[in-house]
């Protein structure tokens, strides 16, 4: 039977192997805030420069200031981040920064049904116009 889907799985070293080329689509999941804000913003713009022109990054995580679950965002995922060693929660807004950073555009915010558990965001890279 043949494959009919256009997903590829990838294993490898995320920080300094190489990323996949010529895909549109990239996806982080539960993967920043493990992380510090150097490695991150790295890894961003590796993304970035992997990503055909007009790709899009998906980032799904839980994140700081998340509405109705501040307590619990704060105390267990700053447990979890201090006994890792490393990371943080980020706000929807210091993703989207570090995002522009990189490069990408039109960051937005993806409703999610538990975003206490998960928050989704998703940016573009700038397709290439010719005039």
């Amino acid at each position: 039977m043949a494959n009919d889907c256009p997903i590829t799985f990838l294993a490898g070293d995320m920080f300094s192997g190489p990323l996949p080329r010529g895909r549109d689509c990239i996806s982080l999941v539960r993967v920043l805030h493990d992380h510090d804000d150097g490695p991150v913003q790295n890894l961003l713009n590796r993304v970035h420069a992997a990503l055909d022109p007009g790709g899009s990054i998906i980032i799904a995580e839980p994140m700081a200031e998340t509405p109705g679950a501040e307590a619990i965002g704060g105390s267990y995922f700053g447990f979890y981040l201090w006994t890792m060693g490393s990371g943080r929660a980020r706000t929807v807004a210091e993703l989207s920064g570090m995002l522009r950073q990189a490069g990408f555009t039109d960051a937005r915010e993806i409703k999610t049904g538990v975003p206490s558990l998960v928050r989704v965001i998703t940016a573009q890279k700038k397709s290439v116009n010719f005039v």
